[in-house]
């Protein structure tokens, strides 16, 4: 195996990085952990749109990038260092994308092509109030109704959900708990309604609520049909655990060079704290498990990349990168002291941030069991 980036990524990756600290570090800043309104967020994405943050993993006959899942990944974990808000703003726009593939030439220009241009928001509506890790309780009806069908029911914590001109929204079409569901294409026009809900963190983008009441779908806005939504969600999450790690990634590499950088400047006692033994114990702790899950979400990509099944890979990956990230900030306030908490510092805010990455796209109570299941042979779901 080798390890080391093509020139090509390399050069992307720098350019990026530099990109990053100058131009969009400030412009997030500004924020302070609040709502970014839909107009600046749309002018942030359009900026990141250069680099293939959202739509580099579309093909170009479609008017993406067609980037690789790792270099795609090498790039995101960039952005995650610096703003996770906006990673999350284009891990939604990425993946809608994806599923909007499967629509027709008319779908394509009226919400695809768009979508990749920065000019329409996606989202993608998954969990319910009593529906989470589990698809398969799913509870969203879609009844049909001539050539329409009537959507009913709610979603919650749905990225860019406020954002969202359109939703991929996954309704029961039928009472089978797999065979039932379908992926069905709903603007914003068609009725559906949005409700932020304020977090720990992360509150810069948009996690809402989405209600839909009879709302009238035409049947030719069926992606994928009943029989085949499930597979199609599970595909997907094999591909965005990974991205979902590398958003803790971007934590983890965000509390240690802070902590790093305050551990030089930093005195007590005479000296650099950097030179106190406990000190370097923990940066060192940081680095392994820092590195440990970075090795392991690449692993998961490059297996996407192949065209390889990968929940098995994808689910170590994103339960352990998920987790580390929650004691690299743990140490990184320790070694901040009372600073630590203070918002004067920026490791406060990475310390709310983290767990909140452990329940997205799967808790690690279900990564467990699929990799428990894969090792075992015997479902325990």
């Amino acid at each position: 195996m080798d390890f080391r980036l093509s020139e090509e990524q390399q050069i992307a990756v720098d350019a990026f990085r530099r990109f990053l600290d100058e131009e969009i570090r400030p412009a997030v800043a500004r924020y302070d952990d609040t709502f970014i309104p839909k107009d600046d967020m749309r002018q942030l994405l359009k900026q990141l749109l250069q680099y293939g943050m959202g739509n580099g993993l579309a093909s170009e006959d479609d008017g993406g990038m067609a980037l690789d899942p790792v270099t795609f990944g090498l790039l995101f974990e960039q952005l995650a260092r610096v703003s996770p808000d906006l990673g999350i703003v284009v891990l939604i726009q990425e993946e809608s994308g994806l599923l909007l593939r499967a629509g027709s030439d008319e779908i394509k220009q009226q919400y695809l092509a768009p979508l990749l241009e920065g000019d329409k928001f996606g989202s993608i509506g998954i969990s319910e109030p009593g529906a989470g890790s589990n698809i398969v309780e799913i509870s969203c009806k879609a009844k049909p109704d001539g050539d329409d069908f009537l959507i009913s029911g709610e979603k919650t914590w749905i990225s860019s959900g406020h954002y969202s001109d359109f939703n991929i929204c996954v309704a029961r079409v039928n009472d089978d708990p797999a065979a039932g569901l379908a992926l069905f294409l709903v603007d914003r026009d068609d009725g559906y309604e949005s409700q932020n809900i304020p977090k720990m963190a992360l509150n810069r983008q948009s996690t809402a609520q989405l209600f839909f009441d009879e709302v009238r779908v035409p049947a030719e806005r069926v992606l994928f049909p009943a029989g085949e939504g499930l597979k199609r969600l599970l595909t997907l999450l094999e591909g965005s655990r990974p991205m979902v790690g590398l958003m803790s990634v971007g934590i983890s590499q965000a509390a240690l060079d802070y902590s790093i950088e305050y551990a030089k400047d930093r005195k007590q006692h005479g000296k650099p704290i950097a030179a106190h033994q406990l000190i370097q114990a923990r940066v060192a702790e940081m680095a392994v498990k820092l590195e440990a899950s970075r090795l392991m979400l690449y692993k998961a990509l490059d297996q996407v990349g192949r065209g390889q099944r990968s929940d098995f890979q994808s689910g170590m990956a994103k339960y352990f990168a998920t987790e580390a990230a929650i004691e690299i900030t743990r140490h990184a306030m320790a070694i901040h002291g009372g600073n630590g908490v203070t918002r004067e510092f920026p490791i406060e805010e990475l310390y709310r941030m983290a767990p909140i990455l452990t329940v997205t796209e799967g808790t690690p109570e279900m990564q467990k069991l699929i990799i428990g299941r894969t090792l075992l042979g015997v479902p325990a779901f």
